[in-house]
This record gives structure tokens, sequence and C-alpha cells, in this order.
């Protein structure tokens, strides 16, 4: 029964994996919500308009923001 509700859950709330690189250089995977268009978000000191989204992270239960050049792979979980 727990499988059918987290399987109907998933469809209207979306998770997604996602393997980041952050500044550092550091490796990790994240589990995020499904990034949106209304969510990124740019940066003026490099003159671009887009750069990034941001999206609820569950592993650190709050939002975050992810550079899409820094982004390994991103899957539906």
């Amino acid at each position: 029964m727990t499988k059918i509700i987290k399987t109907i859950k998933n469809w209207f709330n979306p998770v997604y994996s996602m393997v980041y690189t952050d500044a550092q250089g550091a490796t990790q995977m994240y589990t995020i919500t499904k990034p949106k268009h209304g969510n990124e978000f740019g940066n003026l000191k490099q003159g671009r308009e887009v750069v990034g989204f941001r999206a609820f992270c569950y592993n650190r239960d709050g939002i975050r923001s992810f550079r899409y050049d820094r982004i390994v792979s991103l899957t539906r979980a």
C-alpha cells in the first residue's frame, strides 16, 4: 500500500536525483524537486541573465540554488 501512495505522490510532486559539483570541487548527490524556469536566476558579474535555478533540496531541508554549469547529471527518481 505504501508503494502505491509513494507512486501517486511522485506523479504530483516529481522528485529528481542530481549529481552536483560545488565551487570547491566536491561532488555530491542531492534529491530535489522538479526544476522550473520560473525559479531561474542570473549573475550580473558575469553579465548573464540565466546561470541556474532554485529548488527544494530534501538533503538540506530547504531551498537551494544550483548552477547549470556544475550539474553532472539530473534524473527523475
